[in-house]
């Protein structure tokens, strides 16, 4: 990639000229180091893995798969991210005598004959443990800003590639080498972690940091170093269940999502709509006109209030009455079983219950997709032309919106470990979820078209007594290794 000039506009977007922004932290021969530093990696690589496989042949690299994912049979087929991540692990980690690295017993072996380049490229990452790192800021194909989350260390990373894929909040299982003040990735695990990952990593540091490791005195890069082996289990953990189970999709209940349609027969419209329009009416206040949408026909929502003094509502059913025929849908097992219950509560003999057809999630999303793909490209949604058409809609969509997100920092969260954003903003654990919250906010904002549906991240913050964000206010502040 070109160096922008220094009055080009930053590829950051943030509208400033390079020299500005992301000018003021790079320095302008950081291509020709980095390309530099990617050659010599590429240079040990070689040499790495013409070593392990003379000395230990295909054997020891099935000894070393084994090693690596804690058992099974080495693929065959090696190549691509999950490929090059056993590689880099393989050439720079694994301990095939259980003390001294491959790396090691390279150097014990040829080390006269090794470039000091490369013997200065292999020390430094062989120093370099593996860590969870959380992406906080992207300038796509120039850098990546991580704060280590267990080393509670913050580095500039340049990096081409993975620049272009990741988002803020991302969680990677990395290793983060520095040569020559360039900071660069020498390994990634293939499966990137939502910013819901990093409780888990903050139970994990505080448990350490318990046991005497990560604290002050000590070295923690040798602590992560000793440990290798179990960050390495614990992100194979989620990774694992994130590339293997099915999708694990639930409602806001908790409930696991599957899709019941039930299909009643009710003895008049009348009896049926005045006996169930309370499920709405209650909640919304609407009145039968806007509930009815014509002769016989009208749909209610069975909505439950979160909390009695939050604005907020769960639709629990959907409810379409039609004469004599009454549908429900609901998205549960659990829900399917308190509609029947409610329904028989209201109407009692005066609703037969005719059929039930019950849709799991896996099988309703291969419906969608093949429902999506016969449909004509470029073709305008339902939702989207009533949004563009109705400034109605969008005016009460706004509405919803507004209240929602004004009684969010008094709501308790599971992702806040059950604390509300407030009380968290005032715990130095809670504020490090928080932020991570709010990094996840900014990447899903950055994927919205329609500007009511973005969190106002700013405004969440000021309520929350937390200020901007630090890439926010400053981004040309020089991100270094620290």
């Amino acid at each position: 990639m070109t160096t922008p000039g220094r009055n080009d506009p930053c590829p950051c977007g943030s509208g400033k000229k390079y020299k500005k922004c992301h000018g003021a932290t790079t320095i302008l021969p950081v291509d020709y180091a980095y390309d530099r530093i990617r050659r010599l990696e590429g240079e040990c690589s070689s040499l790495l893995l013409k070593f392990v496989s003379q000395k230990y042949g295909e054997e020891g690299i099935e000894e070393a798969w084994q090693d690596f994912r804690f058992a099974g049979t080495v693929p065959s087929d090696r190549e691509g991210q999950k490929g090059d991540f056993f590689s880099r692990w393989l050439t720079f980690v694994w301990r095939p005598g259980r003390e001294e690295t491959l790396p090691e017993l390279f150097l014990a072996e040829r080390g006269p004959k090794v470039e000091n380049e490369i013997r200065r490229m292999i020390e430094a990452t062989i120093r370099s443990p593996y860590s969870f790192f959380q992406t906080e800021d992207v300038v796509p194909g120039v850098s990546i800003t991580l704060r280590d989350v267990l080393r509670k260390r913050e580095f500039q990373v340049f990096e081409r590639t993975a620049s272009t894929m990741l988002q803020r909040g991302n969680i990677l299982y990395a290793q983060v080498v520095e040569l020559d003040g360039i900071a660069f990735l020498m390994g990634t695990g293939s499966v990137v972690m939502p910013a819901s990952f990093l409780d888990t990593l903050l139970r994990l540091r505080s448990s350490l940091e318990k046991a005497g490791f990560l604290t002050a005195g000590r070295k923690p890069d040798e602590d992560l170093l000793e440990r290798e082996d179990k960050l390495r289990e614990l992100y194979f953990s989620p990774a694992n269940s994130s590339e293997k189970r099915k999708r694990d999709i639930r409602n806001t209940d908790g409930d696991p999502l599957e899709f019941h349609s039930l299909t009643y027969s009710v003895s008049s419209f009348p009896a049926a709509f005045q006996a169930l329009k309370g499920l709405e009416q209650n909640v919304t206040g609407r009145d039968d006109g806007e509930l009815i949408e014509e002769a016989e026909r009208a749909t209610i929502h069975w909505l439950k209030r979160s909390r009695k003094t939050s604005p907020d509502a769960t639709t629990v059913a959907t409810l379409r009455l039609a004469g004599t025929t009454l549908i429900v849908e609901v998205n549960s097992v659990k829900r399917a079983g308190r509609i029947r219950r409610e329904i028989a509560k209201r109407l009692g003999e005066e609703a037969v219950l005719m059929k039930t057809e019950i849709v799991p999630f896996e099988a309703a999303m291969k419906q969608a997709e093949a429902k999506a793909e016969e449909e004509k490209p470029g073709t305008e949604s339902e939702h989207d032309r009533i949004m563009r058409e109705s400034p109605e809609a969008r005016a009460f969509i706004k509405e919803f919106h507004d209240r929602h997100w004004a009684s969010w920092p008094d709501v308790p969260l599971p992702a806040l470990r059950g604390k509300t954003p407030r009380q968290a903003a005032k715990d130095p654990i809670g504020r490090e979820l928080l932020e991570s919250l709010f990094l996840d906010f900014d990447s899903q904002n950055s994927r919205l078209e329609d500007e009511p549906q973005r969190v106002d991240v700013a405004k969440l913050r000021k309520e929350l007594g937390l200020g901007i964000s630090r890439v926010a206010h400053q981004q040309g502040d020089k991100p270094s290794a620290r």
